[in-house]
């Protein structure tokens, strides 16, 4: 009785431990690699995840299928995409992901981001699943913005000279031509502080008719006539 109990426990454990390696094998956990991706906001950017025919096995009817994350605090599940094409998701990122389901059976499970934000930066996962709890292989896509090139930087550069340049004209000119302005108006303002040539003018006629009064009165003959007496006036008249 006791061998037969016995039999029976090294039946069960080796069937465990069969079952145990068995599964060990398929749930390898592979690690891909990880690709990095550079990009700029408001742009659309693919995310790639290829896993190797070894991987996902001659059943192309087996429940395989790749799972997206963004490795934040906590863990962002993005979606799940199945061998067949079947997706289903968790956070479409306000439906700014693609995804191409009719290359997903060559194990291409890579996904477009559309309109990307500072928040999309970052780790991304893409986990390749068996069934339920088994993980076969994952790779990691570091998602990060576009560094500025040289040739960016001098363009950069030069347009900022020449703007500079522009505006410094511009000041130079718009000074000149307030100075000038100016001087025009203190020239216009000294004018009309003299005297109107039309009163000049008067002055000079009022003047020479006192001229002309003073004059008859130091012509001799008018002078002689004035002191003659009064007798002789009269006789000189008849």
């Amino acid at each position: 009785m006791v061998l037969l109990f016995e039999l029976r426990f090294f039946g069960l454990w080796t069937l465990w431990w069969c079952c145990l390696v068995t599964g060990s094998g398929g749930c390898q956990m592979q690690y891909v690699g990880i690709i990095n991706v550079t990009t700029d906001l408001q742009s659309d950017v693919l995310l790639p995840c290829n896993f190797k025919s070894t991987l996902l096995g001659s059943n192309k009817t087996a429940d395989i299928a790749a799972v997206w994350s963004q490795t934040t605090i906590p863990a962002d599940n993005l979606l799940e995409m199945k061998l067949q094409g079947g997706v289903m998701f968790w956070n479409s990122r306000d439906k700014r992901i693609k995804t191409f389901t009719n290359i997903s059976e060559s194990g291409n499970f890579s996904i477009l981001l559309r309109n990307v934000q500072q928040s999309d930066l970052g780790l991304y996962r893409c986990e390749l699943h068996e069934g339920i709890n088994c993980m076969i292989a994952y790779q990691e896509v570091q998602l990060g913005l576009a560094a500025v090139s040289e040739y960016q930087k001098t363009i950069i550069a030069g347009t900022s000279g020449g703007a500079a340049v522009l505006l410094l004209f511009t000041v130079c000119v718009c000074y000149t031509v307030t100075k000038r302005r100016l001087c025009m108006r203190q020239h216009s303002a000294q004018e009309g502080t003299r005297e109107n040539p039309i009163y000049d003018s008067a002055n000079y006629k009022m003047k020479d008719s006192r001229n002309t009064d003073e004059g008859q009165c130091d012509n001799p003959i008018y002078a002689e006539y004035s002191a003659m007496p009064d007798q002789h006036r009269e006789s000189s008249v008849r």
